[in-house]
């Protein structure tokens, strides 16, 4: 038997419900994308690998500067600029199953 007309699931993170047209049975939530301090789009993250920023656990120091934590790890994908400092995420999309 055909199904006609639409699928939907309610997001486990964020309760928003998605509507797709059968035969779909999974959908990706956008909710990823949106900064949870503010509400705005978030950027995807592009990180700087510059010598003083990367290394395990701290950044190396260079010539007469102190060395600091990154406030990114290899998990974060999407940063938020709107916030200082800016707001780094690391939660992935959530595929949502529809019924």
């Amino acid at each position: 038997m055909v199904k006609v007309g639409y699928a939907e699931g309610k997001c486990p993170r964020c309760g928003k419900i998605l509507r797709r047209k059968y035969p779909a049975d999974l959908a990706v939530c956008d909710c990823f994308k949106l900064c949870p301090l503010c509400g705005a789009e978030m950027t995807s993250f592009n990180p700087d690998l510059t010598p003083s920023t990367y290394g395990a656990g701290k950044g190396f120091a260079l010539k007469g500067q102190a060395a600091k934590e990154p406030e990114w790890n290899t998990e974060t994908i999407m940063v938020c600029h709107n916030h200082k400092p800016p707001y780094y995420s690391s939660q992935k999309p959530v595929e949502v199953k529809l019924k």
